[in-house]
């Protein structure tokens, strides 16, 4: 009901380059309101963010010589930062695949990742190989179910889903580390989530009233500032949490920009990885 009524708010909206909208969902911004070229113009740029930060992530990640998993995460945050912009700039059909299905695939990776301290403990040979192949395979089928069927509740379910059981490890985690800049980061993962998430909440069942105020407060975009910095603050924290079961030396640093990052002592730089 809430497709239908965000959808109906918007017929009266100019059509622009890309033509009618074709995607489940229309978001709570006007379309074609700032460009001809760019059917949601904020929920676009917004998602220069993951982009960025999901770059500088994968670029520390290399110098830090962390495992492949790591850097397919940032990948992954990449990559979806790209489909997002693709499927907010478009509102087309083929395009909101762009954005959903990536969101899926670096859940999955993250996934590996909380829980990869249970995996190598699994007592079977090549288990990570197993698990690998099997989060793969969930990948594959909802990736082709997806794009057959154009569900939009049943992803939102699945990647809830997916977030929760990573949260509720990644909690543990968060018991069992003492760094308290450590510890802020994961807090500034857990809280900028929910602040983002609950941006995108107004956005998606409160457009009406939204429409009705002065400024429309861009919710759907603040949920990609949000998450951006979630999906960023996510990863660093288990790199450190990884590098402390190695016994390896290593520190939450600030940049210049104000962004956390993680430094592995040279003394304490982590062996070539041997699993992903």
């Amino acid at each position: 009901m809430e497709h239908a009524s965000m959808r109906a708010a918007d017929t009266s909206a100019p059509v622009g380059f890309w033509g009618p909208p074709t995607s489940t969902i229309d978001w709570c911004e006007l379309n074609y309101e700032h460009s001809f070229y760019i059917a949601e113009f904020w929920n676009t740029v917004s998602n220069s963010l993951f982009v960025l930060l999901g770059l500088y992530g994968l670029c520390r990640s290399i110098k830090m010589g962390f495992e492949p998993r790591f850097h397919l995460q940032f990948i992954g945050v990449m990559v979806t930062g790209f489909g997002s912009a693709m499927f907010h700039g478009t509102l087309q059909h083929v395009y909101q695949q762009c954005d959903e299905t990536p969101m899926v695939w670096a859940m999955l990776v993250w996934i590996y990742i909380v829980y990869n301290n249970e995996i190598e403990q699994i007592p079977v040979k090549h288990a990570s190989t197993y698990v690998i192949a099997f989060l793969t395979t969930i990948g594959v089928i909802f990736t082709a179910i997806h794009a057959i069927y154009r569900f939009t509740t049943v992803f939102q379910v699945f990647f809830g889903v997916l977030a929760v059981l990573t949260c509720a490890r990644l909690c543990m985690h968060y018991a069992e580390v003492k760094d308290q800049r450590a510890r802020a980061v994961a807090r500034s993962y857990v809280t900028s989530a929910l602040i983002g998430f609950a941006f995108w909440m107004m956005d998606y069942h409160y457009c009406h009233t939204l429409r009705g105020l002065p400024v429309n407060p861009q919710g759907h975009a603040w949920w990609h500032i949000f998450m951006g910095v979630s999906s960023y603050h996510g990863p660093i924290f288990m790199q450190y949490v990884r590098m402390e079961q190695l016994k390896r030396k290593v520190r939450i640093h600030d940049t210049c920009l104000g962004i956390q990052t993680i430094v592995v002592e040279e003394n304490g730089a982590p062996e070539k990885p041997k699993q992903l």
